[in-house]
């Protein structure tokens, strides 16, 4: 079928069901699944035709779950489907209706393309209504999706701006007294502390690691502290109906959905106001107009806000891509329409590039954020990034409180934030001012928000980039440089609140800097790259200073999580200008006293002291230029110097030839690269010294474990001679800290 479509260059429309395929088939679908992945994707690559399945019925199980599962392809599933996917193991009868039905399974985020009206069943819908009055009901039909991919276009259309909740937000506005805080880290301790401030009553959902946090420790009578559940934050964080749960069960009034997780998520926010919950943030329509980067770039268009020169549109394929590449000139940025933190990005320099470019970033895109479309702008070789906050309140008055120059980055993160442009001129700063002013107003946006630009330097031109529908991880720089609390007048703006008396003065200067827990590596080549160290504070100490603010979720005693971010702690100063300020930081830094994990802080500090810094005359290209010409020996071993116990070098077994291999990290200990794969090693295998034993990953990142790993200045395996793994000490997807014992080897 797949060769007969491309051959008539037609889409491929299938409607699916088990139909006993599972049963038929048996183990042998482990196999057939296989083959059809690699058939759906090479035609899809290939031929860029679109693959739609409409799920119906029991669609569990079997080869066909190739179908509905590849991401390539745009799956929908009819209204009342059953889809356990969990062929003879599981049945229906074990599972409860929200984790099988289609319907209710539509609301999670890279489920499906859609969910459609059943096409034999006209009351279906009703009936469902009838036994759940919230369950999630389809607008789109059969006929409706088809229309649309013969007319070509086939990719869902953008999510109407104007569609809002079905209830009224603005009659849920009102004094706040109990909110819930849908975030973790530096972030749940910021809020904390203004909610507090205010006299509210906190509850505050964490995931199970983070159960014991600083955030926690900050609640006091009458707050509350509720586990999510599970670990990962596809268990706790991202699980939003746990979140609904426990909102309606403690009689939150509002929810604060702190930043990233679900705080861009427009249907997190329509169903908060739909379950009569005060969402502290946008209308879910200015999150439909400004999260999809595709609909941002032309509300920017629409209102004579400069973009960056490119589609200005969804890509449909790879040829198209190449086409408007050769129109823009390379090299160019493909991007995902709701890529972030610095995944779904990738420079494309040359014609030949596109193709690989189109499908990896495709397939990421795809696999992070639950949707593969894609766009395409110039890439600005030589920029500063730019970001203007704005607030702005239901009765229409924003307010512009000031810009930030965010341009010390490291793999698109930023690391250092300040609260002016050394090189942005005046009249584009007024421009920058004036085009977040007119997005805001353009969109009624409600809230605190953040519109970012691009300073393209050798052309001296400023390019809108996007909007930030949340609160941002360095507003409190511009707190300090204008004496306004952003998180306050968030809760107050949610209450209904007038800003219009709200006066903006700027004055100082501040800037912040993000502590992370990272340890800098060299690699074969002398360049340095970052690893995290989750694990056991045993100093933490931040000495208070005048001018100066910390927001930390470390503290003595207390251990980083491998599982989230390695963000520990944020430091802002204020000075009267930029030198005080630069001046102030440094020194606060080198005040800091942490042992039991490595920080970021001797590259910072070294930042800070750097000529070409202090100048500002620099690019986002700054850092990686910066760590090329520093000591790199001196500051990688005062990161070393501070975490925990070095690596062992006595590992042998008393009485024995038996040698110890212990986790040189905390993490989450792998033995096999995947689920189906074999393990790594397994006892009585004999091995050379720079074989993978096992991975460990901590905070998104893997760290391949070999015995030449922990070779040094000091050599602990013999490299010349193979081992033989006596027993593996651990299991797959254990979590392990620094030390632990993993495998015991001998010479074999």
């Amino acid at each position: 079928l797949l060769n007969e479509c491309v051959e008539h260059r037609l889409p491929l429309i299938c409607f699916v069901s088990s139909g006993g395929m599972q049963t038929k088939e048996g183990p042998g679908a482990l196999f057939a699944m296989a083959v059809s992945n690699d058939r759906i994707t090479r035609c899809v690559r290939d031929n860029d035709l679109p693959v739609v399945i409409f799920g119906f019925g029991d669609c569990t199980g079997g080869s066909q779950a190739s179908f509905v599962t590849h991401p390539l392809v745009h799956t929908y599933y009819f209204s009342g489907t059953n889809m356990p996917f969990a062929g003879r193991v599981v049945v229906p009868s074990f599972l409860p209706s929200q984790a099988i039905v289609s319907n209710y399974l539509s609301t999670t985020p890279g489920s499906m393309r859609g969910l459609v009206k059943h096409p034999f069943s006209e009351t279906l819908d009703q009936e469902l209504r009838a036994v759940d009055a919230e369950i999630p009901i389809p607008t789109e039909t059969v006929e409706g999706v088809i229309e649309r991919i013969f007319s070509g276009s086939w990719l869902p259309e953008a999510v109407d701006a104007a569609a809002e909740s079905t209830v009224d937000g603005h009659h849920l506005m009102g004094k706040i007294d109990r909110v819930l805080i849908h975030a973790r880290g530096c972030t749940a301790v910021k809020l904390i502390r203004i909610a507090k401030r205010r006299g509210n009553s906190v509850v505050l959902v964490q995931s199970d690691p983070d159960m014991d946090s600083v955030a926690a420790d900050m609640l006091g009578e009458g707050d509350e502290v509720i586990s999510l559940g599970g670990q990962t934050p596809d268990e706790s964080y991202l699980n939003a109906m746990s979140v609904f749960a426990i909102a309606g069960r403690v009689g939150a009034s509002a929810l604060h959905p702190g930043i990233g997780f679900l705080s861009e998520n427009e249907e997190f926010a329509r169903a908060c106001r739909d379950r009569h919950i005060n969402f502290i943030g946008p209308w879910a329509r200015n999150m439909a107009v400004m999260g999809n980067k595709s609909n941002a770039i032309n509300t920017a268009l629409s209102h004579n806000v400069p973009v960056v020169p490119g589609s200005h549109g969804i890509l449909t394929s790879a040829e198209v891509t190449a086409e408007v590449a050769r129109e823009v000139g390379y090299p160019v940025l493909l991007k995902a329409v709701h890529g972030g933190g610095g995944k779904g990005i990738k420079v494309v320099r040359s014609a030949d590039e596109v193709r690989d470019a189109f499908m990896t970033v495709f397939a990421e895109a795809k696999s992070a954020f639950g949707n593969g479309d894609l766009y395409l702008e110039k890439f600005v070789e030589s920029l500063r990034h730019i970001e203007v906050q704005i607030l702005r309140d239901r009765h229409g008055n924003t307010r512009i409180l000031g810009l930030r120059d965010c341009s010390v980055q490291r793999n698109n993160q930023k690391i250092l934030e300040e609260s002016e442009s050394v090189m942005l001129p005046a009249d584009l700063e007024r421009a920058a001012y004036e085009h977040a002013r007119q997005l805001a107003d353009a969109i009624d946006y409600l809230g605190a928000g953040t519109v970012e630009f691009i300073y393209d330097l050798p052309n001296n031109a400023l390019y809108f980039m996007e909007m930030n529908t949340r609160l941002q991880v360095e507003h409190p720089v511009t707190e300090w440089t204008t004496d306004i609390s952003i998180v306050d007048t968030q809760f107050r703006i949610a209450e209904g609140e007038s800003i219009e008396a709200m006066e903006v003065n700027r004055r100082g200067y501040a800037i912040e800097a993000r502590v992370t827990a990272e340890k800098g590596v060299q690699d074969g080549d002398g360049n340095i790259d970052f690893v995290p160290t989750p694990g056991a504070l045993e100093v933490c100490e931040f000495p208070e200073m005048a001018g100066v603010e910390v927001i930390a979720t470390i503290a003595e005693g207390k251990t980083v999580s491998p599982f989230y971010d390695s963000l520990v702690a944020q430091v802002i100063a204020y000075g009267e200008n930029r030198e005080d300020g630069i001046r102030k930081l440094k020194s606060y830094l080198e005040s800091i006293r942490i042992r039991g994990i490595s920080t970021n802080i001797p590259v910072l500090t070294r930042v800070l002291d750097d000529e070409v810094f202090i100048k500002g005359e620099f690019d986002t290209g700054y850092l990686p230029a910066f760590l090329r010409r520093t000591d790199r020996d001196a500051m990688l071993a005062e990161m070393e110097a501070t975490g925990a116990t070095g690596q062992a070098t006595d590992v042998q077994i008393e009485g024995s030839k038996e040698l110890k291999v212990l986790s040189p990290q905390t993490g989450i200990f792998y033995s096999t690269a995947s689920p189906s794969d074999p393990p790594y090693v397994k006892p009585g295998d004999k091995i050379p010294a720079d074989q993978t034993l096992c991975q460990i990953e901590a905070m998104k990142m893997f760290t391949s474990v070999t015995l030449s790993s922990f070779n040094g200045s000091t050599v602990v395996y013999d490299e010349d001679r193979k081992h033989k793994v006596v027993r593996v000490n651990q299991v797959n997807g254990s979590q392990v800290n620094a030390g632990d014992l993993l495998f015991v080897v001998k010479p074999a």
